[in-house]
């Protein structure tokens, strides 16, 4: 690249014998310059055309004119220099190489401006040239359109390009006259004779003025001598199983250099498509391929092997084709694994190769999933789709689920699927859409979820046609609408089973949380008739500020005993919220939302709370309820424990009469199918320690047969799951639960630990544990040593009769004996009297 400071130093002599409002000030105006339309040649084609680039075939250098502030009114003017490396310039012809005759008139064409209303192009103007400004300017050169209009700068100056100077072959500068404006671009059509031809040779083109700031203007590529060589591509990687054949997607053939395939490729040669191992190809001659020359269908010479395909170049691909189009190409995976990906190699004679992936092996396997961008989407429970008794404005809608093949006919149509929610989470609807073929619709979710009873969706076999394998794979794509009892937060997991697939599979497609939370503590008491006291308070705490809607109603109970008196219902100072129609109603403690909460979340505190208790209540544990009567759709307690749908209408706002996803002529609501919600907050909020009756004792009379599946409790026979027996030790060994629920203690009260192993029994005052293997058992926390160790039978646990009795209070203990054998047959509890 050369420079002459020469050149530099006279045009710096000028400007100081000139005023200097003749040029814009240096900064003043500033312009990015870029090559467009650079390509890549090969090396025949290069010498074939002696090195020359023609005009039309050549491409630009660009100066975008980022900064147009000019200082002066006056016209100024910008000497632009542009330099080749490894090329020369060619006039406006093509052919002659530019020299010191050369002037304007052979560049003409050569340079152009764009303005926001089209392009201009260097014209030798005349004095009578046309166009809507007729003037004289001959002797000019101007630029000018299609339509004969003549480019002017924003004060009315006319546009021009002179001073031509040709420093050498590869060197030419030239003088812009009138103010440019930002985002108008100079243009210079390169077309120019390459002085080497070679293989890697690149020519370049530098960009540079005195007047102007330019940037990025040095050795910009514009044209480049490559090796021969194609590029091959499909637009995506197809799936294939083991031993399964896959038809790929359209291969494409075009040259990585030169203007077509005639610059890469002659007549005679060849172009191989070659698989690597583990795959073959499936094309054979009654199974051929099809090749397109730009869209046109041609019928070259083709050779088939099982891991080659051999094409014959003729004269529809040696020809002036811009790209070759493989139709139908079958690849087959014969002894590939899973991952695996097959590659075809494609070559032509004297090209560098290239190789394109076109498959992948996968497993032969259905799989489910979710956008995991997208985020999980939060639902209240305990609400209908409507949020009645809140604010929320949630759609319950999931994520959208998608179920797909890997490969075509992975999924078994002829075997059965199904798709789970978790226990006491519900669809309310769902929107379908499949895709490649396959037939399922919302029907066939509202039957599968018929089939499964409202419990899960179960899909029966044949519910849609087999996948062809040569199809593209199965898709199904859905959304659920969903709502969950009141009690149920947390991830909803939605598994997909059943003997269609190798194994289960779990996606998490909503979350839920409860509109509100409870805290409450145990509290032991004695029996009292009337107004026993509570003396701890329950807090009702919402789950966000402005959350409970105005009228929402709530209500506490408690398991088997009724509050008495009128309750205490204060909600904090901070959150705005206020209540109202704070009442006892049928042993329920009820409260209505006066105001929302605005600023935080509400806490409302139940205090002063009595019980009315039965003297026949027995000792144990008393679970505390609460319940969102508006968000449920019920009036009382009772209603949402008894919820009987035929005296609800499918127009009734709340949870339980929430309609599930089923036929337009069937309407199933929540509250029949979900006859087990639980509504217990606290459990043994109540517990009670001395019941009415402990004064008497029990009052049952038990024998116990040793080896039968009963025993008689009064007047009753009562079937054991495991019958007493004698160990090993010799000990009579009797169950435990059994024993003590049929002399009277409440069911609920015999508790057992699974991580512990250990049996608790509250009875009255006492509280008595004993643990599998232990030879000790406590009686309110004090140790008693037993005769043999705590044995678990059939999954019930025994204890020696007489530490049972004792354990117990019972004092009256007989029993028979064989007198053969001397062993225990049967054993009399008779109770204290």
């Amino acid at each position: 690249m050369k420079r002459f400071i020469s050149l530099a130093m006279a045009s710096v002599m000028a400007a100081s014998l000139l005023p200097a409002t003749a040029f814009a000030a240096t900064g003043d105006v500033k312009a990015t310059a870029k090559v467009v339309g650079s390509d890549n040649y090969t090396e025949d084609e290069m010498e074939a055309a002696d090195g020359k680039i023609e005009k039309a075939d050549a491409a630009e250098v660009q100066l975008t004119f980022t900064t147009a502030d000019y200082a002066t009114s006056s016209v100024p003017d910008a000497e632009i220099e542009l330099t080749l490396d490894k090329a020369e310039f060619l006039e406006n012809d093509s052919e002659t190489v530019v020299s010191g005759s050369t002037t304007e008139d052979d560049l003409t064409g050569l340079i152009y401006l764009k303005d926001d209303d089209g392009t201009y192009t260097l014209t030798a103007g005349t004095d009578d040239f046309g166009g809507v400004d007729e003037a004289d300017y001959a002797g000019q050169y101007i630029f000018t359109n299609s339509s004969d209009d003549v480019l002017k700068d924003a004060s009315g100056n006319v546009i021009t390009i002179s001073d031509v100077t040709v420093d050498d072959v590869d060197e030419l500068s030239f003088t812009l006259t009138g103010k440019m404006e930002r985002g108008w671009v100079l243009s210079y059509v390169l077309t120019s004779q390459l002085t080497k031809t070679s293989k890697n040779t690149q020519a370049t083109v530098t960009v540079d003025s005195s007047d102007i700031v330019i940037t990025n203007g040095d050795d910009l590529v514009y044209a480049s001598i490559e090796s021969k060589g194609i590029d091959a591509s499909v637009k995506k990687l197809k799936d294939v199983a083991v031993e399964e054949v896959v038809t790929i997607e359209d291969l494409k053939i075009e040259p990585s250099v030169g203007a077509n395939m005639a610059a890469v490729v002659d007549e005679g040669d060849t172009i191989k498509l070659k698989l690597n191992s583990g795959f073959e190809f499936a094309n054979s001659t009654s199974n051929e391929i099809t090749i397109e020359a730009d869209g046109t269908e041609i019928n070259p010479v083709v050779s088939y092997d099982d891991d080659e395909i051999i094409i014959t170049v003729d004269s529809n691909i040696s020809g002036e084709v811009d790209e070759l189009t493989i139709i139908g190409i079958q690849v087959e995976a014969t002894s590939a694994k899973e991952g695996s990906t097959a590659t075809i190699k494609v070559s032509a004679s004297g090209n560098d190769s290239v190789g394109v992936e076109v498959a992948t092996v996968v497993d032969y396997a259905v799989s489910m999933s979710v956008d995991e961008d997208e985020d999980v989407p939060v639902i209240y429970s305990g609400v209908d789709v409507d949020n009645t008794g809140i604010t929320d404005d949630s759609d319950h809608e999931s994520l959208e689920v998608t179920i797909e093949e890997t490969f075509a006919g992975a999924w078994d149509n002829a075997k059965k699927f199904t798709l789970t929610l978790p226990e006491g989470v519900y669809a309310t609807d769902v929107e379908v859409t499949t895709d490649n073929g396959l037939e399922l619709d919302e029907e066939d979710f509202i039957n599968a979820y018929e089939e499964g009873e409202y419990e899960y969706f179960e899909f029966d076999k044949r519910i849609f046609d087999e996948n062809e394998s040569d199809n593209d794979p199965y898709e199904l794509n859905f959304t659920f609408t969903l709502v969950a009892d009141p009690g149920f937060e947390g991830d909803v997991v939605l598994s997909l089973g059943g003997d269609a697939l190798d194994e289960d599979q779990e996606v998490v497609i909503a979350k839920f949380v409860k509109p509100y939370t409870v805290s409450a503590q145990q509290n032991d008491l004695n029996i009292d008739y009337r107004n026993t006291e509570i003396p701890t308070d329950v807090v009702i705490t919402e789950a966000e500020a402005g959350l409970w809607e105005k009228g929402t109603e709530f209500a506490l109970t408690l398991d088997k005993i009724d509050f008495d008196d009128d309750a205490s219902v204060t909600p904090d100072d901070e959150s705005g919220l206020s209540v109202k129609n704070v009442k006892t109603t049928d042993g329920e403690i009820r409260f209505t939302i006066d105001e929302e909460s605005d600023d935080e979340p509400a806490t409302v505190t139940v205090s002063d709370l009595t019980l009315y208790m039965d003297r026949s209540l027995p000792a144990g544990a008393y679970d505390l309820n609460a319940y969102a009567l508006t968000m449920l759709g019920v009036d009382s307690a009772e209603e949402a424990e008894d919820f009987d749908g035929s005296d609800y209408t499918t127009s009734d706002k709340g949870y339980l009469p929430q309609t599930l996803l089923a036929d337009e002529d069937t309407t199933v609501f929540v509250g029949d199918e979900s006859d087990d919600i639980d509504y217990t907050v606290k459990t043994g909020f109540v517990n009670i320690v001395t019941a009415g009756s402990d004064t008497t004792g029990f009052t049952t009379k038990l024998t116990v047969p040793i080896g039968e599946n009963y025993l008689i409790a009064g007047e009753t026979q009562v079937t054991l799951d495991a019958p007493a027996y004698i160990n090993a030790e010799g000990y009579t060994m009797l169950p435990v639960r059994a024993i003590s629920t049929s002399l009277g203690i409440d069911n609920n009260n015999v508790l057992w630990d699974q991580a512990t192993r250990t049996v608790t029994i509250l009875y009255g005052d006492r509280i008595i544990s004993m643990t599998a293997g232990s030879s000790v058992m406590y009686v309110n926390g004090s140790s008693i040593p037993t005769s043999s160790s705590v044995e678990i039978v059939n999954d019930r646990t025994f204890l020696p009769m007489r530490d049972l009795a004792t354990a117990l209070g019972v004092t009256d203990l007989t029993w028979d004996t064989d007198p053969t054998t001397g062993k225990t047959t049967t054993v009399y509890m008779n109770a204290n009297r």
